[in-house]
């Protein structure tokens, strides 16, 4: 009898789960992995370690803000740097060792398994910044801070910390150990060295405090900018997820459609928030910025083989067809759909270095690459910096004579350094001619995409076969 009754308490404790059902898998897995490795134990550790022995010294310290500097500074790093960083290798190791397609025999989509790394990455970031609210709410009452304004500056740290981790979990996706070095070492080094000179600065007194960045983070969160500033750092995300779903993702897959739709929708969006607003410069900067990401995801996809893919699109009917020349998987129809985007002077010529890079891609053998955003990056690090060097040089002898550059005109990526440094009377018809000029990208572009328009033509009749089985027609 005592058995028995001993044992519904042994079903209650079994009954115990630590994660609802309601989360997916693969965040489960990758949490579960992520938070008993010895780096996010010993990161978690050293900071509460840190940020004690801060708190203890802005009691009585004289100049609050070095303390400040140093408490938002190791904050920072943590939550900006130290934790995205763990996404270096998360896709590139799983295909390293082969493991994608077990998952894919699981049922999860190649976006659930890029969504799980990421939300790993981003609980574990929330978690820290949860664990710091306690000293947060420490300096405010031996400080004197402002609660509110600390409290929103952890809010964007993090925010900034997922969006990091985003950009690090999509380059992730090339196996290239170097490659994934460089894109992620670079913009380091350059900001850690932007960092020790606003230190340096800072100690001289000829730059801002921390409180003045700290200021900075606090005027943020003031009237509608917030909203925006979420909603872009929202749509950055979903940006970076999706560009490296489709890096994974089999060739039926339809994700384009979803991703062009958004970005379609996120464009849109700012147009009209910036003719509400009235600030159509800043707003016109932003689109600017979005449509050159877009076009590099568009314009680096594989043009698609599969009958089963167009066949989607031919059973819309009409609709579906003509939503096939935009929506459709391929760096043809993203060609088309990031060229629709192009109305005015100004998109043109930002557009056309991200048309040079794509066209160079299409000229040589690296169009017949597996995936094409890796020769997209080589060729964009090698234009650019060889631009950056050649350009200085050239430009010199121009700007001590004050004289024009017309030369310029003929490569993008020298035109806005040319247009700065040219003559008042002269601007207006160099940025003509680098118009003209740039046109000549997507021209190469658009010959290239009617070849290979063409060599798919057989994957479009077996779709239209597929949806008219009890007819035949031409391609569509």
């Amino acid at each position: 009898m005592r058995l028995f009754a001993a044992t519904p308490v042994m079903t209650s404790a079994l009954s115990i789960t630590d994660f609802p059902d309601r989360l997916s898998p693969m965040v489960v897995k990758e949490l579960r992995q992520g938070m008993r490795t010895r780096l996010f134990g010993g990161v978690m550790l050293t900071l509460h370690l840190l940020l004690v022995l801060l708190t203890l010294m802005s009691g009585g310290a004289q100049n609050s803000d070095v303390v400040g500097g140093w408490f938002d500074g190791i904050i920072t790093l943590v939550l900006c740097i130290v934790l995205p960083l763990r996404g270096f290798s998360a896709v590139a190791d799983e295909l390293k060792a082969g493991t994608l397609d077990m998952l894919a025999l699981t049922r999860l989509s190649a976006g659930r398994i890029i969504f799980g790394k990421w939300a790993s990455i981003a609980s574990q970031s929330l978690l820290i910044a949860f664990s710091i609210l306690p000293y947060v709410v420490a300096r405010f009452v031996f400080g004197g801070l402002d609660l509110f304004g600390e409290v929103a500056m952890l809010f964007y740290k993090w925010l900034g910390g997922v969006v990091v981790a985003a950009v690090i979990v999509a380059l992730s996706t090339q196996r290239q150990f170097w490659l994934r070095a460089v894109l992620v070492g670079l913009p380091l080094l350059m900001g850690s060295c932007g960092m020790a000179s606003f230190i340096v600065m800072s100690r001289m007194g000829a730059g801002a405090s921390p409180s003045m960045i700290s200021s900075v983070f606090r005027r943020a969160g003031g009237g509608t900018s917030w909203l925006l500033l979420v909603g872009l750092a929202v749509w950055v995300i979903f940006f970076f997820l999706s560009l490296a779903a489709t890096r994974i993702a089999p060739p039926s897959s339809l994700l384009s459609v979803v991703k062009r739709s958004v970005h379609l929708a996120a464009l849109l969006l700012v147009i009209l928030l910036g003719w509400l607003t009235g600030s159509s410069a800043s707003m016109a900067a932003t689109t600017s910025a979005m449509l050159s990401l877009i076009m590099v995801d568009a314009l680096t996809e594989r043009v698609n083989e599969v009958p089963s893919v167009y066949a989607a699109f031919y059973q819309r009917g009409w609709p579906g067809r003509v939503a096939l020349w935009l929506l459709a998987p391929g760096w043809v129809t993203g060609f088309v759909y990031s060229s629709s985007m192009e109305e005015t002077q100004l998109f043109v010529v930002s557009a056309s270095g991200t048309w040079l890079i794509a066209a160079l891609v299409q000229l040589f053998s690296t169009r017949k690459a597996r995936d094409l955003l890796l020769p997209f990056i080589i060729f964009w690090l090698i234009v650019n910096v060889l631009m950056s060097m050649l350009g200085s040089l050239l430009m010199l002898p121009f700007a001590m004579k004050s004289t024009t550059a017309w030369f310029t005109s003929l490569i993008p990526q020298l035109l806005p350094v040319g247009y700065m440094s040219a003559r008042p009377g002269d601007k207006a018809a160099l940025l003509d001619l680098g118009t003209f000029t740039s046109l000549t990208w997507p021209l190469i572009l658009f010959i290239a995409a009617c070849f290979a328009w063409r060599r798919a033509r057989p994957a479009r009749q077996e779709g239209w076969r597929m949806t008219h089985a009890s007819a035949g027609g031409p391609a569509r």
